[in-house]
């Protein structure tokens, strides 16, 4: 695959890193802060702890212009690994790496070629695009509650682009007739870059001293344009990717 030797180097870099700083420890200021439930060992937090995780949830996009019609949500998926930083008690910097799968659909005029003749119609297209991202984040965390650290999580999503297909369903205006193509790469009018911002609320849960587990309901707000070009229309391709996901993992 063209970006594999990436991956593995980024992914070296980070397990590198974490393996000099995974036993670095910062010991809690204030004792009285652990719940009485909350088992001994947890008076010491981590410095650093390295994480596996997934999510799963809804995308759709969302288009700047009036000649794009939006026709509802595509399942969308992330998975990758975790680097959190817990520089105080309550603050930790959250980075990684991820692999990410957006979708939606959009309705559009449009043109195509039938049996050599231009038709005019309407352009259901239903766009996948998957993407290597590197989020950097901010948890800012409350004190622990028994074995739960609930969490606010404030981060910048930076996605570049793998790969993108579209299923079409071309209606001719003309006949009502519907052709129907799948697996089109579209690579050539979406975006290779792409900047979100996400937000969302969670809970880390101790199981042991170097484990433990979390979960959380997030926001994905794109703030960069997914689509370039413009169609047979003359229509400027302008639409952002939104996603609603439940994300859980584990960190050691």
């Amino acid at each position: 695959m063209k970006y594999t030797g990436l991956y593995i180097v980024i992914a070296f870099l980070m397990l590198s890193y974490t393996s000099f700083a995974q036993n670095d420890t910062i010991e809690t200021t204030d004792k009285s802060e652990v719940a009485p439930s909350a088992p001994q060992q947890q008076q010491t937090v981590q410095k650093f702890r390295l994480g596996i995780y997934g999510d799963f949830g809804f995308s759709y996009l969302k288009p700047k212009s009036n000649e794009f019609k939006s026709l509802g949500t595509r399942s969308s998926y992330s998975y990758g690994l975790v680097v959190d930083n817990n520089f105080t008690d309550h603050y930790t910097f959250s980075t990684g790496i991820r692999f990410s799968s957006y979708g939606g659909k959009l309705e559009y005029e449009d043109s195509l070629s039938v049996v050599n003749v231009m038709q005019s119609g309407m352009m259901a297209r239903d766009y996948r695009v998957n993407y290597l991202e590197i989020p950097l984040a901010l948890k800012l965390k409350t004190n622990q509650m028994g074995y739960f650290t609930p969490f606010v999580y404030l981060g910048l999503n930076n996605g570049f682009r793998l790969s993108s297909y579209a299923d079409d369903e071309f209606s001719v205006a003309s006949t009502n007739d519907k052709i129907s193509t799948e697996g089109t790469d579209i690579n050539d009018i979406t975006s290779f870059y792409r900047l979100s911002l996400e937000f969302g609320i969670g809970t880390e849960y101790d199981i042991s001293q170097s484990f433990g587990a979390f979960a959380m309901l997030s926001f994905q707000n794109g703030l960069t344009n997914s689509l370039t070009g413009d169609t047979s229309k003359g229509y400027k391709q302008s639409a952002m990717f939104k996603k609603f996901a439940l994300t859980v993992g584990f960190l050691f």
